[in-house]
């Protein structure tokens, strides 16, 4: 596999035992489940662990910046995150993963009812990003972190899809005005930390059997961005705050500083935004990122009715 390229645009199951072979690690094609993931392929493996194939030198990049991310949080945080084991001279790499039952849908819908699960899982990942927001400093990821986060999207890419999703005049003035505040917020330097930048429901890793959250993956979107991005998705479109509530208690006491609700807020709003704008192209019925139109435009909705 010498002549095999650092990246594989279209990576079959007999490749990808081929290249795992090479680095001694037996498998046959009907054992493995390739998953396209953004320029990249991910492939599970026996023993929690993950093979992860760059599909472009974008998708390569990506994978050398967020190993440099888990290197850093394995050495300075008691949490748990990803472990790289090997890192392939034919591009790929594989990653131990958090142990433990991701299930974010049935969390989600759980985390609604139950507002005493939605308490334990804010304190636990209150406590994951207090250590993270300061476990590692500016001039440790200058030059290679991204200083914005990829998500939400900028205006213009929101402005030129949504008319594609949604024919509400009312609703898309009021959408591209939230954007345009959303882009206004000024941040101070202090703000500034390492985020996770897709910190939620769908990448925690819990036990089954008690509901304890054992670490966070995925950190594909790190950047060196605003701290109130990682707290935007413990805001669910019900009449209560309670996961959010939760983390902030146990966050702000850890890092003595009080974070802006509001900005917390917007910055949902402006995801939801986002998500709805992903949809150009897809029909209502059909799920985009877990959600129905309906279902997107509820979240909208209801992010839009708490900062308004």
């Amino acid at each position: 596999m010498a002549e095999m390229a650092k990246h594989i645009a279209n990576l079959t199951p007999e490749i990808a035992c081929e290249m795992l072979h090479a680095a001694g690690l037996c498998c046959s094609p009907d054992e493995i489940q390739i998953v396209a993931r953004e320029e990249r392929w991910a492939v599970a493996l026996p023993g929690e662990r993950l093979a992860w194939f760059p599909a472009s030198e974008s998708g390569s990049r990506r994978l050398a910046v967020e190993r440099r991310v888990l290197r850093l949080l394995g050495e300075r945080c008691f949490f748990r995150v990803p472990r790289t084991l090997l890192v392939s001279e034919s591009g790929f790499e594989i990653r131990q993963m958090v142990p433990g039952r991701c299930d974010p849908w049935g969390l989600f819908e759980r985390c609604k009812r139950d507002s005493e699960l939605a308490q334990r899982v804010g304190r636990s990942l209150g406590a994951i990003l207090a250590e993270q927001h300061t476990a590692i400093g500016e001039a440790e990821v200058t030059g290679w972190l991204p200083r914005r986060v990829a998500w939400p999207e900028q205006s213009d890419w929101i402005r030129e899809r949504l008319p594609r999703v949604v024919d509400d005049k009312e609703l898309v003035f009021v959408i591209e005005s939230t954007i345009e505040r959303y882009e206004a917020v000024a941040v101070d330097a202090g703000d500034h930390v390492l985020v996770h930048g897709d910190a939620g429901l769908h990448n925690l890793a819990l036990d089954p059997e008690t509901d304890a959250v054992n670490g966070i993956f995925d950190y594909d979107g790190a950047a060196w961005a605003d701290r109130h991005h990682d707290f935007r998705y413990l805001l669910f479109d019900v009449g209560r705050e309670d996961m959010l509530d939760a983390a902030l208690a146990v966050y702000e006491p850890a890092i003595g500083r009080k974070l802006d609700r509001g900005r917390i807020r917007l910055y949902n709003a402006a995801c939801a935004i986002t998500y709805l704008a992903f949809r150009s192209g897809t029909r209502p019925e059909q799920k985009s990122c877990g959600r129905t139109l309906a279902e997107d435009l509820r979240w909208v909705r209801t992010a839009l009715s708490k900062i308004t």
